[in-house]
């Protein structure tokens, strides 16, 4: 990106800075001011200019941070941490204007990674029009937001940041009088004042219900109002790329959660919560519901006079009146020869004595419930019809049956010749409708698989009953409940964590069934039991227990009943055991393996990919991950875990989530159609070969320091803020699953606390001495590069590694492991920076460039203007862990603010 395209950015960013410093200068004085006005420049020095200045700098930012009083250093943390929480704000305006710049510039090809460039791709690939509808119809996207606790920030916090994001935008939008201008300045510095006086640190962990809250946010925000227009954009690209219409369009999207279903790990979600949650989604989605419907009945104002009503419209307002006599004497003067307005009145009424069932079923379950982990219930405040007719029993009970209402009232719209006067909006809300159901998203269940083991043993006499095994089956108990009220769609997943074999799948359709998830009539269990194969072994095995599975006549069954298997790969707990190269080679063999299996079994096949954000948990480029997974392995569906920092960064605005939702839907419709860049089967057969190797040296290596080394656990928990991580109030539950030492610590705080000192050691460790390894062999270093150049997995792997690396600083990691003792720093510091230097030489060497990611300019330069703002965080935190490990008991405080700011900074926590 050339400079005059970073110019607006720049201004955004000098302009939110001298609000900063005038709001500082208010709330803190000159005098604080002055001293982080010194630091900053400090620290741009210490990264520009000839070397002895560099090192005079630094020498001199260093002993300015280790004098400064702590009722010091909290201010600086909190300027320093706000200041790049509102660079992150202009940076995600600045991809929007890009965004927006790009599409308004006639002739120019499509964006990169847009739907209209994947379509395009495609007919260039041989694609015709007709293959593409019939994929466009069978594809399904499926994003799970989870409960996992990578975002550090308030919502509260958040939440002024969209309002200052929203007044960039429009002084951006719109030619601001004078007045105007100074207006919308105002507003943003009020913003940044409030967000000076608020807390940015959580006084407690948030419970499952603020979680819960916290996500499903996204969901009714922005995710609801997304749905139609993503479907409108992929009728938009279809016609850019073949010059014919659509016709039929639906959206591709499904939303999934896991807060208040997530068991695993989690004592705070209990069967109660479970059975909360279910209700919160169900309320929070009917309350969307009733607004979408009273909007668009007030709209539809066609009269009978000037148009002719179709037979079936009128049979049906005969028949709600029948049922609903009271809704029809209100309404009988106000829509009097306004049928589509009447009927919608009608289905009001019915999705508000729906409401009104939910809600009072939630009050008495939660007059029973202990308080901690409890959903609260959504404001009220609705108003009309809405809980006015309850008492008549004319509730939904399931979303087919709003669905046929809102298409009756789209049909006969369509009847009327009223095409483009209504219909276009019915259907829409008719297609959300039947996407996301009744509810505002499908909660799933997450248990470990030894509570299914424990408690199918219990229920055969063979075992005692755990707290775990009674948990899991009163949680399955709930859902049979929920299903009854509420039909299959209220949850319908559950997920066996750490399995290891095909009896904890076993265990669990036997548990289902014990619990009242069976269907009668089907002979079937109605949940799908999904495996969750997270450790390098339970990976390897994965095929293998899948054969199995299919092979067993009972299992068998249920799979003909349920249509599909889902299988969850997780990329955290393999990456954290084994490095990065063996765990993306366990991972991709699993699903070539698994896609083989199922295929020969004539099953059909949905891997569930539990990525986190960050590249040691399976992160990077959405669309890049997509197109490098084996070949068949998507098949028209795929299903991906989001959470933690990246709702944010992918959701909090409109235009970012219809960007992250094409990047997604594009990867995973070029995947299905096998228009993606791919080696012959040949090569890639060779390839897959090297990397075996690879992956296999890395392993050793990785091993060798992390699992092997007797001093490593202590220096990881001496150089590292890993245990003051733990104590960070970001969710709701602990930071390992049962006592015990870094094989029981979950991946999220591992990463976290290296990305904390800047090393960011699981995202590279390994990588260098493999590549080295590989490169003695006659011909090695040319495969590699053909690899790099020709394997888009390859490329994606070592592409994830380049961003890791040149996030990273040794020589600000080398001052973290200073805080370990001494014989433990000369025992392991030497060789994670011999191994940091060799990977970074390899990964230039293949890429052929001279600095990392002279490739990705655009990224090289976020990183270069972020640096000099997150060092003097670093400095400081380690002064401040020095302080604490001496004995000073002031300093927590200020440890916690520095953890935000880093992870505001580096954009990532775990």
């Amino acid at each position: 990106m050339s400079r005059e395209v970073d110019a607006p950015l720049r201004s955004d960013v000098r302009f939110l800075g001298r609000l900063l410093g005038e709001v500082l200068v208010e709330q803190e004085g000159e005098a604080l001011f002055a001293v982080e006005e010194v630091i900053r420049k400090l620290s741009i020095q210490r990264r520009r200019g000839p070397r002895a200045e560099r090192e005079e700098a630094q020498q001199e930012l260093v002993r300015l941070l280790e004098a400064l009083p702590i009722e010091q250093a909290e201010p600086v943390l909190r300027a320093f941490a706000m200041y790049f929480r509102l660079v992150n704000i202009a940076e995600q305006h600045h991809r929007i204007r890009r965004a927006r710049a790009h599409a308004s510039s006639p002739g120019e090809p499509p964006q990169r990674g847009s739907l209209a460039a994947v379509m395009t791709a495609a007919k260039d690939a041989g694609v015709s029009a007709e293959a593409m509808r019939e994929a466009l119809a069978r594809l399904e996207v499926t994003l799970t937001l989870t409960a996992h606790p990578t975002e550090a920030a308030r919502r509260t916090v958040l939440e002024k940041l969209y309002r200052i994001a929203r007044r960039l935008e429009e002084r951006d939008r719109c030619h601001l009088l004078p007045r105007e201008e100074e207006e919308a300045r105002a507003a943003i510095r009020e913003e940044i004042t409030l967000l000076w006086q608020t807390d940015e640190v959580r006084r407690e962990k948030p419970t499952v219900g603020d979680e819960v809250k916290n996500v499903l946010w996204y969901v009714e925000e922005i995710l609801w109002d997304l749905l139609p227009e993503l479907s409108e954009e992929l009728g938009r690209a279809f016609e850019r790329a073949y010059g014919e219409p659509l016709a039929a369009r639906t959206s591709p999207l499904r939303i999934h959660a896991w807060p208040g279903g997530d068991m695993d790990g989690n004592p705070n979600v209990t069967p109660e919560v479970v059975e909360d949650a279910i209700r919160a989604y169900r309320a929070r989605g009917l309350r969307r519901l009733i607004g979408a419907v009273r909007e668009l009945g007030g709209s539809l104002s066609q009269s009978s006079r000037h148009v002719r009503v179709p037979e079936s419209l009128i049979v049906s307002l005969a028949d709600d009146a029948v049922v609903m006599p009271g809704v029809a004497a209100q309404e009988s003067a106000q829509t009097e020869g306004e049928p589509w307005r009447r009927k919608l009145r009608f289905v009001e009424a019915r999705l508000a004595a729906t409401l009104e069932a939910v809600e009072q079923e939630r009050q008495v379950a939660r007059q029973r419930m202990p308080r901690l982990g409890s959903v609260p219930p959504p404001s009220r405040g609705h108003a009309g019809v809405i809980g006015s007719h309850a008492e008549l029993g004319v509730a939904y009970r399931t979303s087919e049956e709003l669905h046929r209402d809102l298409s009756l009232v789209a049909d006969t719209l369509r009847e009327a010749n009223a095409s483009n006067a209504g219909e276009k909006r019915a259907r829409a809300l008719a297609e959300r409708v039947r996407v996301l159901g009744l509810s505002i998203a499908e909660l799933e269940l997450r248990a470990p698989a030894e509570d299914a083991i424990a408690a199918a043993a219990w229920l055969a006499g063979g075992g005692d009953e755990t707290p775990g095994a009674a948990r899991l089956l009163a949680a399955l108990r709930k859902l049979a409940e929920a299903q009854r009220e509420y039909g299959e769609r209220a949850a319908r997943t559950l997920i066996l964590s750490m399995t290891q074999r095909a009896d904890d799948i076993l265990a669990a359709l036997t548990l289902a069934r014990a619990a009242g998830l069976y269907d009668v009539d089907k002979h079937a269990v109605t949940v799908d039991i999904v495996p969750l194969f997270e450790t390098h072994d339970a990976l390897v095995s994965a095929p293998n227990i899948l054969r199995e599975l299919l092979a067993h006549p009972a299992y068998r069954r249920h799979l003909s009943a349920r249509g599909a298997q889902e299988v969850m790969v997780g990329y955290s707990d393999s990456g954290k055991e084994v490095g990065l190269l063996a765990a993306a080679f366990a991972l991709r063999k699993a699903q070539t393996e698994l896609t083989k299996v199922s295929r020969e079994a004539g099953i059909a096949l949905r891997v569930f990919h539990g990525r986190g954000e960050s590249v040691a948990r399976g992160g990077g480029p959405a669309q890049q991950a997509i197109l490098a997974l084996p070949a068949g392995s998507v098949a028209g569906r795929y299903k991906a875990t989001e959470q933690g920092e990246a709702l944010d960064h992918k959701y909090a605005r409109p235009e970012l989530a219809l960007r992250t939702l094409e990047l997604v839907v594009g990867g995973a419709l070029l995947h299905t159609l096998g228009a993606e860049e791919r080696p012959s089967d040949e090569d890639e057969r060779r390839y897959a070969e090297a990397f075996e190797e690879l992956a296999e040296e890395g392993r050793r290596v990785y091993r060798g320091l992390v699992w092997e080394h007797p001093r490593f656990v202590d220096f990881f928990t001496t150089a590292t803020p890993v245990d003051e991580i733990a104590r960070l109030p970001i969710g709701s539950r602990p930071s390992k699953r049962k006592s015990g030492g870094l094989e029981v610590l979950r991946a999220i705080p591992w990463v976290f606390g290296w990305t904390q000192t800047r090393a960011i050691l699981p995202g590279w460790y390994g990588v260098g001495s493999a590549l080295e390894a590989f490169a003695r062999h006659e011909g090695g270093e040319e495969l590699l590069v053909e690899m790099t150049r020709r394997w888009p997995f390859f490329r994606t792997v070592l592409d994830n590694v380049q961003m890791v690396l040149a996030k990273s600083d040794m020589e600000i990691a080398a001052r973290y492991a200073a805080l370990a003792a001494p014989a433990t720093r000369k025992a392991i510091w030497p060789r994670i920076q011999d191994e940091h230097a060799r990977t970074v030489q390899w990964i230039r060497r293949l890429f052929g460039v001279k600095r990392l990611l002279d490739g990705n300019p655009t990224l090289q330069r976020s990183i270069d203007l972020r640096n000099p703002y997150v060092d003097p965080m670093s400095f400081l935190q380690v002064a401040l862990l020095r302080r604490k490990r001496a004995g000073d008991g002031h300093c927590d405080r200020a440890i916690l603010l520095s953890i935000n700011g880093i992870a505001a900074g580096m954009r990532n926590t775990g």
